[in-house]
């Protein structure tokens, strides 16, 4: 649950996201999303709500007279370079963790569900900076405008 000037934002684990006007108590927006169940919350602006849960990455949703419409899934893929590992590093990758860890990485930068997430840093009633928290025990910092710029189109 996050607020906004005089709004509420909810979200729940039956995969739904509800802005709520605190004033009248009525249903400004409501999303029914078809990924996994949604965990958290955050105000992007006075217009865009930030989400995530179960797909493991945060999502953009603006709020437009029409409802909640989606924006932007907000983890870059980020491909390894080169894709190859050279025999030494495998042999220590192997080595100090006992296992191959061939095939068993997501291309999203959390790797387990994000259970939170918070506004780390806010200029001008806009977000600048997030964190998120995931069950594969993470936390990590996303800043707004890298995302804005290493997105098209996307605007917060």
């Amino acid at each position: 649950k996050r607020e906004s000037d005089g709004k509420k934002a909810v979200v729940s684990t039956q995969s739904t996201g509800n802005v709520v006007d605190m004033s009248s108590q009525e249903a400004v927006a409501r999303l029914l999303v078809t990924s996994l169940p949604l965990l958290s919350v955050v105000w992007g602006s006075e217009s865009s709500i930030v989400c995530a849960g179960h797909d493991n990455y945060p999502v953009l949703y603006n709020l437009t007279p029409e409802g909640l419409q989606f924006g932007a899934k907000l983890d870059v893929d980020k491909k390894k370079a080169g894709g190859g590992v050279s025999a030494m590093a495998r042999f220590k990758q192997l080595d100090s963790r006992g296992a191959d860890e061939k095939g068993t990485s997501l291309d999203t930068t959390h790797q387990n569900a994000i259970v939170e997430m918070r506004a780390t840093k806010i200029e001008g009633g806009e977000l600048k900076q997030f964190s998120s928290v995931g069950k594969d025990g993470k936390l990590v910092l996303w800043d707004v405008d890298a995302l804005v710029s290493a997105i098209d189109g996307l605007k917060i």
